[in-house]
């Protein structure tokens, strides 16, 4: 079988390696595109099954998902190459994702006691809704708007590359100004655990139906508990007649502002939902810099490396170097470029260095037998990292079975007390809420007084002035 199909070739240019996937109504293939000069790539094929060859509303479909696929060029969003017929099926050739399904990834990290880290979720999902914001957005040549809707969106539609970035599958059920197929009366495309409530319900549907779906997700990720569960008939009826438990009636740590983003999501009427996927990206990214959480591409990458080496032992060279001397998004922090030599010479700990790198980087050191290196400061302790989750009482993402693990998920209260003194001391200077971190509970004195030095005097001087006031009135009135 694995022979006959290396023989196969579609359009004379795409030759097929092993089978990926079958799903309803097509199969997809691992393939290699072949071209002159020995040009070659790897590609994959979803060609549409001989049984549904001669169904006009499956081709339809078919087709409607190349025709949508073909205006889309987003690093977000899986990219369409070519379109072609084979035996009389038609065929769609996409690009090769070295990745996996969000829902396969939150399982493994289940499995590994590793579960998907909040902050790394929170960035996933933001670049999902930026990926979704852009093809609800697309216009013709006349600024006209193709009116795209995804309808399916889900974490098995949602795929995670090797190198930490996000990107959106599967538009076989879309629906846009281009579409050639309409709805079956009765037949509700997509899964009922991820429907907004207009879609469950057969109502007509527009972008913001896809904003509801990708607010299920961001639930569930972050919370580590299906939102949705049960047969059907029940979760339409949890979906369109049930409150929703906002996140912090599940995991009492969970942040207040992250929560006030996913219960926006999950409005149940359109028009109190975000309006935009870029509105929800950019509270996502708000969110993200203000609270502190560091995530990105480099940063997920690391802990899927991380995943693969508690699986095989095997880990990536380039990400074991990046991991002590990269640059990452706040790299131009260290970039202090009104230092001078001398001050560079004895540099000290900042707290920002601290937490990111998780100890001291090493000090240079002035040259020469005479030199004197000054005492290292003691540098404050950095939060500790989040405790992994038990396997034993977790379940898989995409099943219903999920049960209620402790999710450890960084929070303010575990700020470490620093004593101002000795940041003071060493040179550092207090870190404020725009270096983009939660500003430490600092401790003046040894007693962790309540009130600082300059508030105590200012104090004793109004007494002062009360007893001389007394002491006059007095004097003057004998």
């Amino acid at each position: 079988m694995a022979t006959e199909l290396r023989k196969t070739m579609l359009g004379g240019r795409y030759g097929l390696v092993r089978r990926i996937a079958t799903g309803g109504m097509a199969e997809i293939f691992l393939a290699r595109q072949l071209g002159a000069s020995g040009f070659e790539r790897q590609v994959v094929v979803k060609l549409l099954q001989e049984r549904h060859r001669h169904e006009s509303r499956v081709v339809d479909m078919f087709v409607d998902e190349a025709r949508i696929g073909g205006l889309l060029h987003h690093p977000h969003i899986v990219h369409v190459y070519d379109v072609g017929e084979h035996e009389a099926s038609p065929f769609i050739v996409m690009e090769y994702i070295d990745g996996e399904e969000l829902s396969a990834l939150c399982r493994r990290g289940l499995e590994l006691e590793a579960f998907l880290p909040a902050e790394h979720a929170v960035e996933l999902v933001r670049q999902a809704a930026q990926g979704m914001a852009y093809f609800h957005s697309r216009t013709d040549e006349q600024a006209e708007p193709f009116r795209i809707i995804h309808r399916d969106i889900s974490p098995s539609n949602l795929l995670v590359t090797r190198d930490g970035n996000l990107k959106i599958i599967d538009f076989g059920i879309a629906q846009s100004s281009l579409s050639r197929s309409r709805p079956q009366d009765g037949i509700l495309p997509g899964k009922y655990h991820y429907m907004s409530p207009e879609q469950v319900r057969g109502e007509k549907v527009d972008h913001r139906s896809d904003i509801f779906s990708l607010g299920i997700v961001l639930y569930e990720i972050t919370v580590a508990k299906r939102l949705f569960k049960g047969r059907p008939e029940e979760v339409i009826h949890k979906i369109t007649r049930e409150r929703i438990k906002p996140p912090t009636f599940v995991r009492r740590d969970f942040p207040p502002a992250l929560e006030t983003i996913v219960m926006r999501a999950l409005e149940r009427h359109p028009d109190d939902r975000y309006q935009s996927g870029y509105e929800l990206a950019a509270d996502l990214e708000d969110f993200l810099r203000e609270s502190g959480w560091r995530s990105g591409p480099v940063r997920i990458a690391r802990y899927l490396d991380e995943l693969q080496g508690k699986e095989t032992g095997v880990r990536r060279d380039e990400l074991q170097v990046a991991g002590e001397a990269w640059v990452d998004d706040e790299g131009e922090e260290a970039l202090d470029f009104g230092r001078s030599f001398e001050a560079m010479a004895t540099a000290v700990v900042t707290v920002s260095d601290v937490t990111r790198r998780g100890r001291p980087p090493s000090r240079p050191r002035p040259a020469g037998p005479a030199a004197v290196a000054p005492p290292d400061p003691a540098p404050p302790q950095a939060p500790a990292p989040a405790a992994p989750l038990p396997a034993a009482t977790l379940a898989a993402i995409d099943e219903d079975t999920l049960d209620d693990p402790p999710r450890a998920i960084p929070s303010e209260d575990t700020r470490p007390a620093f004593s101002a003194g000795e940041l003071r001391a060493s040179g550092s200077p207090l870190p404020t809420p725009s270096e983009g971190l939660p500003p430490p509970r600092v401790a003046f004195g040894e007693g962790m007084i309540a009130r600082p030095p300059d508030t105590v005097l200012r104090w004793v001087i109004l007494a002062a002035c009360v007893v001389v006031v007394g002491v006059l009135a007095f004097v003057f009135l004998r």
